[in-house]
């Protein structure tokens, strides 16, 4: 049985506020330490946070409104197609983004050379980052708003039914569920794991002591991001793809839209993921509301009791 829409609504309203307040510390954060702003291997997850921060803002919003009130929020052909198209962009360069981190810390631990001038820094660093974003804008762009699409509009569905424009040519829609969310689910977590391996064979080549204490942060940010792609992200992209290769749409259909739902779940946790990678950062918000807190507890006030004179004496 297929999740209700009221269920749904309350899934996405309840994770998205602490999301959002923490993409915006983070972002911020990140932001004011020039320190941490300058650093190669943060601007990544700088972009990261921005597209989670634009869909939770566009998207998530619609959605939330949509499983509210089962229509649209605005009934116009413009607003369906702005609407599948941000969903499209921000859940793609999302991943695409992830799979370039994967891949790029391989670079910076690895091979930092090829960072080490300037050029070198601009085709290896900043023109990957630019085509992640870049890359999901013009595909979908081209989908949604350039080819001919008769499909006609359901204001009572979600989109509208707008992203059936990219799903009902089977060759694009099978490349659209491989090289979008298949490869770079896989991508991920492959990579991450190899790096974590590559790490600990460097350490033993080289006859040094493994202080598993060094690798504690590693681990902890390694395991949510494979965690949530394999569990959140793989499987419903397979049926995905097992639907454009043409197998029936009413095999687990039930499972198909309740996966599909949780995959906005990974943008709801990617800032808790980069909270991790920033002990420093937790410390500060844990001595904040510690202070907070010590302000506005209530301090018993010692009574004192006055010596009244007797009125006989």
């Amino acid at each position: 049985m297929a999740i209700p829409a009221y269920i749904r609504f309350w899934l996405q309203l309840v994770p998205v506020i602490p999301s959002l307040i923490v993409t915006v510390v983070v972002l911020c954060y990140f932001l004011k330490h020039k320190a941490l702003r300058t650093a190669l291997h943060n601007h990544v997850i700088i972009l990261l946070l921005f597209v989670g921060l634009i869909e939770e803002l566009t998207g998530v919003v619609w959605n939330i409104y949509f499983y509210r009130n089962g229509i649209a929020p605005v009934s116009t052909t413009v607003f369906c197609c702005t609407w599948a198209f941000m969903d499209s962009i921000t859940i793609v360069s999302n991943y695409i983004l992830m799979t370039w981190a994967s891949i790029e810390r391989h670079v910076l631990v690895f091979h930092s050379d090829w960072l080490a001038t300037r050029m070198k820094r601009f085709i290896f660093h900043y023109i990957p980052l630019m085509m992640c974003i870049l890359y999901p804008v013009i595909f979908y762009f081209i989908m949604i708003y350039i080819v001919p699409c008769d499909i006609p509009l359901k204001f009572t569905t979600k989109q509208c039914g707008c992203y059936s424009c990219v799903t009902r040519i089977p060759q694009i829609s099978l490349y659209d569920s491989i090289a979008h969310c298949i490869l770079p689910a896989f991508t991920i977590v492959i990579f991450s794991a190899a790096l974590f391996v590559r790490v600990l064979c460097q350490k033993y080549r080289i006859h040094q002591r493994i202080d598993w204490r060094n690798y504690k942060k590693m681990a902890y940010q390694l395991l949510p991001i494979s965690f949530l792609y394999t569990v959140l992200v793989l499987p419903p992209m397979i049926m995905y793809a097992a639907y454009s290769g043409g197998l029936p749409r009413t095999v687990a259909a039930e499972y198909y839209s309740d996966a599909i739902f949780f995959v906005h779940w990974v943008i709801f946790f990617t800032p808790f993921a980069c909270v991790i990678s920033l002990p420093e950062l937790s410390i500060k918000c844990r001595n904040a509301i510690q202070f907070w807190h010590r302000r506005h507890t209530v301090v018993p006030i010692k009574l004192l009791t006055v010596n009244r004179p007797n009125v006989h004496q």
